[in-house]
């Protein structure tokens, strides 16, 4: 008994095991993960928020803006001072025209009508010797305008060259040119010529004037002292550095002047204006004697009126007067006139063209049989035409036409008979930008029956300028 109860005891747990289920081979599932609330929604910034937010901006833009306007006025400080450092180069230009000429016959471009020949009407009035044929300016061989001789010109009494009809080497000019903004809108410009010649050197001051510009961002420049013609258009590259050719055409002398007066230019989009009052007229005296400050009680009024038209690269139209007293005399009531038409035409297939057209009279005053004795009498008209192409960015040929047919009678002193017609060829070089080369030739011819003299002219001209 006592063994079958200690068999049982041993067998009980195996009895119990085997009355369990059998083990599932499957593993059990995780255990979920607790849930986690979800956030709670952002809240919707109020209108007060919203304008708190607008006004840090608005501070930020505005402190950025104060940086920039700081850094802006460090760099144009910056500019001024360097530019301050760079003055004189813009300030003073010089430069040194130099060449060579060559004139047919005595030099001179006027003969006299010895025996009243060609003109016998003047055979009661006066001397032979003093009726000329040819135009005295035609023989010109620089830019300024200077003949290679005046013969016995009693118009043009000071012969600065005289050459006689020898070929000769010549310093046209020295020029200095100064120019500068001084600040409201006013600048300063003046331009000084020095004329080293075998008698004695000459000093031309040719432009002398104070420019006001009155609005800030207007092309309107008002100018006071020694200004610029109005008339015309050849007026505004005369100086040799500026001009295409050497030679000035033959009605420069009536556009090309440099008067004292005022005088207003606009410019605004295709229209340009330009208006003077002067102290005469326009008229180019250079080698005249004559006095700056006239006998005229009133000045001379002149204007000039441009339109540029959409043809090549700029088409401009222009047209020109003038009126006022008669120079070089103190009779009143004498008005003189002037008219012009010009024309410009840039890169036409390649052509600049440049043309005018002018006329005038001064009427003179006669107290006796010999007309214009107490104020010289002078009509003339005249025009030119310039083409020039440009070959390469360093060489431009060029051709002009130019006439003029004038009569100017001055009492018993002189009478001329002017009825000529130019032809010139040349070519005009860019060595570098401050280095320009010139060679031009003139084909002199009278018209209306006067008989043709030896007066072609060869001249050169070589310009080094500092700016």
């Amino acid at each position: 008994m006592t063994r079958a109860v200690a068999l049982a005891a041993l067998l009980a747990p195996a009895i119990a095991r085997a009355d369990d289920p059998p083990p599932d081979p499957t593993p059990a599932p995780e255990p979920a993960p607790e849930a986690t609330a979800a956030p709670a929604p952002a809240s919707v910034p109020g209108t007060k928020e919203l304008a708190e937010r607008v006004e840090q901006v608005e501070d930020d833009s505005a402190e950025l803006a104060r940086k920039v306007r700081i850094l802006e006025a460090q760099n144009k400080a910056m500019k001024e001072e360097l530019g301050s450092m760079r003055w004189l180069g813009r300030f003073i230009t010089v430069w040194v025209d130099a060449g060579a000429f060559a004139v047919g016959g005595d030099g001179s471009g006027i003969r006299s009508d010895i025996g009243h020949i060609y003109f016998p009407k003047y055979i009661d009035r006066l001397a032979a010797q003093w009726v000329f044929m040819g135009d005295p300016l035609s023989t010109t061989i620089n830019s300024l305008g200077e003949p290679a001789d005046t013969s016995d010109s009693r118009e043009i009494r000071t012969d600065t060259v005289h050459s006689g009809g020898r070929p000769s080497l010549i310093v046209n000019s020295v020029g200095l040119s100064i120019g500068k903004e001084v600040g409201h809108g006013f600048a300063v410009a003046a331009l000084a010529e020095l004329l080293p010649r075998p008698d004695h050197d000459l000093l031309d001051i040719e432009l002398a004037n104070v420019q006001y510009r009155p609005i800030e961002g207007t092309d309107l420049v008002i100018s006071a002292g020694k200004v610029d013609s109005v008339l015309g258009v050849e007026y505004r590259s005369q100086d040799a550095p500026h001009r295409l050719g050497i030679t000035p055409s033959l009605i420069c002398r009536y556009t090309c002047g440099r008067p004292l007066g005022i005088n207003a230019r606009l410019v605004r989009d295709a229209l340009s204006l330009s208006a003077a009052l002067t102290n005469g007229d326009n008229f180019d005296r250079r080698f005249e004697h004559e006095d700056e400050l006239k006998a005229n009680r009133l000045p001379t009024a002149a204007a000039h009126v441009q339109w540029t038209l959409p043809v090549g690269q700029g088409l401009e139209l222009g047209i020109s007067g003038a009126v006022g007293p008669q120079d070089a005399t103190s009779a009143r009531g004498l008005v003189q006139w002037h008219l012009g038409f010009d024309l410009r035409l840039a890169d036409f297939h390649g052509f600049d063209v440049t043309a005018e057209y002018v006329q005038g009279i001064q009427p003179g005053r006669t107290m006796s049989i010999t007309p214009c004795d107490v104020a010289p009498c002078l009509s003339y008209k005249g025009a030119y035409v310039l083409v020039d192409r440009v070959v390469n960015k360093w060489l431009t040929p060029y051709v002009r036409v130019d006439w003029r047919d004038a009569v100017h009678q001055n009492g018993v002193e002189f009478v001329y008979e002017s009825h000529t017609l130019r032809n010139t060829i040349g070519v005009h070089a860019n060595v570098t930008s401050r280095i320009i080369g010139k060679l031009e030739y003139t084909f002199n011819r009278e018209l209306g029956g006067i008989p043709q003299f030896a007066d072609d002219i060869l001249t050169t001209s070589i310009v080094v300028a500092t700016d």
